[in-house]
């Protein structure tokens, strides 16, 4: 029989704490915590505990996670840590750190209280959650954010049922821009070298499809006609996640991955990784035809596509992760490009 590891049991002694915390707060319960909520509150109560070290952490598309959550624990409340005196902090004990944020002594790292957390809407709350972390490739994860949730406003402005009912203001220029930041920002750090073009490739499709609906009016729609673009804009929000964003953050969970299982995350990811140009063309062939539907012809240059760095160069598993942050380029480097020059077609 094997037992469960101190770091299965630390998780599901703060998930359960977390649990009991939430339930404990008059109207508020679990449903009302979302798996990215989750997380970010599990790990600020892990660091502030002082067990970083104890459990495996990673950067991933929501930024930093915990994957062993990720992968579900089963019987927590069994694992849990009920019994006080040990080296470890109880259910109880962890509860009781949550509750004490809604005093005014006490706050989380983020300067809020729990129930702040849980009310603030997901993605813009996160990216203030970037802003105060110190991370690995920070600007990477606001350029992120700011795409993500450009496009999930869009979509939720088509959404009959939403509370807010208007799209973003520079429906179309605030997309393009922040794309191109975020190639800049793959520019500066090696082990993205050959995602730029793909960034460049989403672009067009998302700047296509916003011209279109722009072109068709749809800001002015009534509530009941606009809702019919809401499947197309949220598709281009998933081909945006899953095709491209999962695919650059797949490297970045393999480069800074720590902890007890790091072994076994990195080498399930390092797999994904070598699968980058297939998982983008397949995503955005689903949402090919999804924009079908709304007589919009999208393409992307599929043959032209590039090989990321690690199967461009034969890199090796040990030579990747022998790359440090600091070898970097600055960001001066980048951030202005002539149009003579042979990389503009990367940054344009």
């Amino acid at each position: 029989m094997s037992f469960p590891s101190t770091e299965v049991r630390l998780i599901a002694t703060f998930k359960q704490g977390l649990k009991q915390a939430v339930s404990d707060i008059d109207g508020y319960s679990w449903d009302d915590v979302d798996s990215i909520t989750e997380q970010k509150l599990l790990l600020m109560a892990i660091r502030d505990h002082d067990l970083e070290s104890e459990v495996t952490i990673q950067w991933y598309a929501d930024g930093d996670m915990l994957p062993e959550l990720d992968h579900g624990i089963e019987n927590g409340e069994k694992l849990a840590i009920r019994d006080e005196g040990g080296p470890y902090p109880t259910v109880k004990q962890v509860a009781e750190y949550y509750i004490a944020t809604e005093g005014d002594s006490e706050s989380l790292p983020t300067g809020t209280s729990i129930t702040e957390v849980i009310d603030a809407e997901t993605f813009s709350w996160l990216r203030e959650y970037y802003e105060q972390r110190d991370g690995p490739f920070q600007d990477l994860y606001l350029a992120n954010i700011d795409i993500h949730l450009h496009l999930y406003q869009c979509a939720r402005a088509c959404d009959p049922e939403a509370e807010v009912d208007e799209f973003p203001e520079n429906l179309i220029q605030s997309l393009s821009e922040r794309a191109g930041d975020m190639k800049r920002e793959l520019l500066r750090f090696q082990i993205f070298a050959g995602l730029e073009p793909y960034v460049t490739e989403f672009t067009q499709v998302a700047e296509t499809v916003l011209n279109e609906c722009a072109y068709q009016g749809v800001r002015a729609m009534g509530q009941e006609e606009r809702s019919e673009y809401q499947k197309l804009l949220q598709h281009l929000d998933t081909f945006y996640y899953h095709g491209l964003w999962k695919q650059i953050t797949r490297l970045i969970a393999v480069h800074t991955v720590s902890g007890p299982e790091d072994y076994f995350e990195r080498a399930a990811n390092w797999g994904r990784v070598e699968k980058t140009e297939q998982k983008f063309i397949e995503v955005f062939r689903e949402f090919k035809e999804t924009a079908s539907e709304y007589d919009i012809d999208v393409n992307i240059k599929e043959k032209k596509l590039p090989e990321v760095w690690i199967n461009r160069e034969s890199i090796t598993k040990e030579e990747f992760l022998s790359w440090e942050l600091d070898q970097s380029l600055p960001k001066d480097a980048v951030s202005s490009v002539p149009e003579d020059d042979p990389i503009y077609d990367l940054v344009g």
